[in-house]
């Protein structure tokens, strides 16, 4: 009898062996790593965010005053030196073009391959990356304290003024309204005729964070006061987030309408459309990069802790990369997934989450 139960007491013990084995070979086959593509090495730190075109030609701007351009391969095919440091991000144009404008005061558009095709001086230096409009206009913000409003078939131009200094990622509504912030503590949605305007005051600056509309209009845009804010269609206040830290970032929509943004305050927060927090992960460094999204939902965003964090929609860690410097850029995603993304140890680096 004894022996019976000794080894149905074995039995037990192998079934249970079996399935831990079972569980933790799964868990070792679904694991991820961040796996190093490509880097190079430019010579400045890097805050302009990339850019990348329907062919996945990825362009850098930096510092260096360099604009750097990629094929899909990652390999360095252009490149082209400016007069000045560039802060602001390259846009991609309508017909596939690259516009870029820099502190030399000049705007450049390259074709894909890096060949230049244009510059010119619309005025004052840029501080915003370029919004293109339907009839051949483009915007920006400038150090002339407004919105240059530049039409690129006759080279005229309007100044629209905001109170203090511009220099925040515009962006069109459905209804074709421009919207953008400033260090004037406003956020301002502007008609493309310059005529209908509606604002917003906010109690600290709103730089860079781009206010960026919902599908049910909505619009969401950060601000130095530590606040992420949702607004009606007309700028009236709907609901109020507030975090610890400053909001530097552009927010991120996933499919769910689930809004993702960076804090100083080290953390990403993930948030309802009605303001409400829903996730939370922290880092151990501010949180000043936007967010972007691979193609199966994975949520990538950078700290200054050096690390490029892999998210699930519901704020779990994947995997992460580590720099060796911190980061301040926000990264873009190529066609098969690949991450690339600047770092102000002077590299840009491209990256694969991979089984």
């Amino acid at each position: 009898m004894k022996v019976l139960k000794y080894y149905k007491k074995q039995l037990y013990l192998n079934y249970y062996y079996i399935l831990v084995f079972v569980i933790f070979s799964s868990l070792i086959t679904n694991a991820q790593e961040v796996k190093l593509i490509n880097k190079f090495e430019t010579a400045s730190n890097l805050y302009s965010s990339p850019t990348v075109t329907k062919d996945d030609i990825v362009v850098f701007c930096g510092h260096d005053k360099h604009i750097y351009f990629f094929d899909k391969s990652t390999n360095l095919i252009n490149s082209y030196k400016t007069r000045g440091w560039i802060h602001a991000s390259p846009k991609v144009l309508s017909n596939g073009n690259i516009i870029i404008g820099s502190y030399d005061k000049n705007i450049y558009i390259f074709n894909p391959k890096g060949d230049l095709v244009q510059n010119f001086q619309p005025g004052g230096r840029i501080f915003s990356k370029i919004l293109e409009l339907p009839d051949r206009r483009i915007v920006f913000g400038s150090n002339k304290k407004g919105l240059i409003f530049y039409n690129l078939k006759d080279s005229t131009s309007q100044l629209f003024k905001t109170k203090k200094l511009p220099h925040t990622d515009l962006s069109l509504t459905k209804e074709g309204k421009i919207l953008t912030g400033s260090l004037g503590k406003y956020v301002y949605s502007i008609s493309p005729d310059l005529k209908q305007i509606d604002k917003f005051k906010t109690k600290g600056w709103v730089l860079h964070s781009k206010p960026t509309e919902l599908n049910n209009g909505t619009i969401v845009v950060g601000s130095y006061d530590k606040s992420v804010y949702f607004l009606d269609s007309n700028l009236n206040l709907l609901h109020q987030f507030k975090s610890k830290g400053k909001i530097h970032g552009n927010p991120l929509v996933l499919n769910d309408s689930i809004i993702v943004i960076g804090s100083f305050d080290k953390s990403v927060y993930f948030l309802t459309s009605d303001g409400k927090l829903k996730y939370q992960f922290k880092t151990e460094g501010k949180v000043i990069s936007s967010p972007v999204q691979l193609s199966d939902g994975t949520v990538v965003i950078c700290s200054y802790d050096n690390y490029v964090y892999f998210l699930t929609p519901k704020a779990e860690l994947i995997s992460k990369f580590k720099t060796k410097g911190h980061i301040f850029s926000t990264p873009v995603v190529m066609s098969n997934n690949t991450v690339a993304v600047g770092s102000n140890d002077n590299f840009i680096y491209f990256l694969k989450l991979e089984k």
